[in-house]
């Protein structure tokens, strides 16, 4: 494609990551630019830029198919580093309603650290020829092209601009591409906020696989108006388990042991409490803040800039309590992927392209942001959309049925994990009183 052959992924994440592996496929250069340092080195690190990365990480059964796809034995790559690997239905998930169900499904849960599944997909990335990753790099702006109304490019440290047929902004939840727009006189777009106030505080623990071998992670579950406190423990490589205790509406678990450890004991679900009082602590605390959901609404900016795409947690962070940023991000390349293939090999295709996938970015994203958003007002004292109060009630509903109900429960997992439809939560239920057989 001789008028398509540069791609600049600014943002060298988790979700720059798999797009870049998409353009590589079909542009004859592609350069991922990323702030931090990364470096390849024998033990994965955490990156100043993803400070979210301390806490807990699992890809929801869509995503990982996708993810397999584009790397092929990712998922087998990551086992043999030590990432647990077992059947989503059966970890102890508490519900302010009782325990769910334990029920065998397809979907697989595989816990990792942030760092591990991203040092994997850089190295799978850094090794096609057509990419380039240009790292310890500041993008400052982008480079716009007046009388065509497109993208050429960025601006990076020391003024020296970068060009490109194609510019993806991958940045997540704390980028600039907001000022990046309004900086070359590009409307700045609608923004969508939702905010549960919700903290995640974190800590790494010393894990006997022998002693509990059945158990990869377990959770306590918050639930609006009432349930503000919440916690999980994952197994992760290297023998460790990672305990996150999460708070809503404003609550947060201290970063100090003893408040840490005060606060799992709060908590109905034993597995947590044991692992913070019982197992040794590897690392310090850390607490992450600032989790709303955010959706800015570049799909209804018109006309859009061609050769210009936003995606990933800079186009829509996610409430992450529900698990849905990676996978919508992997569906984001998907549909970049697609658009590209349709829109032609000229510049004028490359441009109806970008427009068409922004224009589209929002399939990605109603059913996830429904769900947070919905069950996040439910926080507030005041007045609720209609739509989103029946939305929450109706997964009360749900939750009240899914103790006593193995066939719902599994169905609610497979929406959950969006590999099926909401509408298969209306199937009749199938009652067995189970009710309390977790421990």
């Amino acid at each position: 494609m001789p008028d398509r052959r540069r791609a600049v992924v600014v943002g060298g994440g988790y979700a720059g990551l798999v797009t870049a592996r998409v353009l590589a496929d079909r542009f004859d250069e592609v350069t991922v630019i990323e702030r931090d340092s990364v470096a390849q080195s024998p033990n994965p690190a955490h990156r100043k830029g993803t400070p979210q990365s301390r806490h807990p990480h699992a890809l929801l059964a869509r995503g990982a198919r996708i993810l397999q796809e584009l790397f092929p034995g990712l998922r087998e790559e990551l086992s043999e580093a030590g990432a647990p690997l077992s059947d989503f239905g059966c970890f102890p998930m508490l519900y302010p309603t009782g325990w769910s169900p334990s029920v065998r499904t397809a979907l697989a849960l595989q816990t990792f650290s942030r760092p591990l599944l991203e040092a994997a997909l850089c190295r799978r990335v850094m090794a096609r020829p057509t990419v380039t990753v240009l790292d310890e790099t500041q993008v400052e702006g982008l480079v716009l092209d007046q009388r065509h109304r497109c993208v050429t490019g960025v601006r990076i440290s020391g003024h020296t601009v970068r060009s490109a047929d194609l510019v993806v902004i991958a940045t997540g939840r704390h980028g600039r591409a907001p000022t990046w727009l309004t900086d070359v006189g590009l409307p700045e777009p609608d923004i969508l906020g939702v905010d549960g106030k919700l903290s995640y505080t974190s800590r790494v623990y010393r894990r006997d696989p022998v002693a509990r071998p059945d158990l990869r992670a377990s959770v306590q579950a918050t639930l609006a108006p009432t349930a503000r406190r919440g916690g999980a423990v994952t197994a992760i490589e290297g023998d460790r388990w990672l305990v996150c205790l999460f708070g809503a509406d404003g609550e947060a678990a201290p970063t100090d042991p003893e408040g840490f450890g005060a606060y799992a004991d709060s908590l109905a679900n034993p597995h947590v409490r044991h692992v913070v009082r019982e197992c040794e602590p590897l690392g310090e605390l850390y607490r992450y803040g600032g989790l709303g959901g955010r959706w800015h609404r570049y799909d209804r900016l018109r006309p859009w800039p061609g050769g210009l795409v936003v995606l990933g947690d800079a186009l829509c962070s996610l409430n992450p309590l529900y698990g849905h940023g990676m996978t919508v991000a992997a569906l984001q390349a998907q549909l970049l992927a697609r658009a590209l293939d349709a829109g032609g090999h000229d510049r004028r295709g490359l441009d109806r392209a970008c427009a068409a996938f922004q224009r589209r970015s929002p399939r990605t994203l109603l059913l996830p942001w429904y769900l947070s958003t919905s069950l996040d007002l439910g926080w507030r004292t005041g007045d609720v959309p209609l739509a989103a109060d029946l939305a929450r009630r109706y997964l009360h509903h749900l939750l009240r049925r899914i103790p006593d109900d193995p066939e719902l429960y599994r169905r609610f997992l497979n929406v959950q994990h969006m590999v099926a439809t909401p509408l298969t939560l209306l199937a009749p239920p199938v009652r067995l009183r189970r009710r309390g057989a977790r421990p």
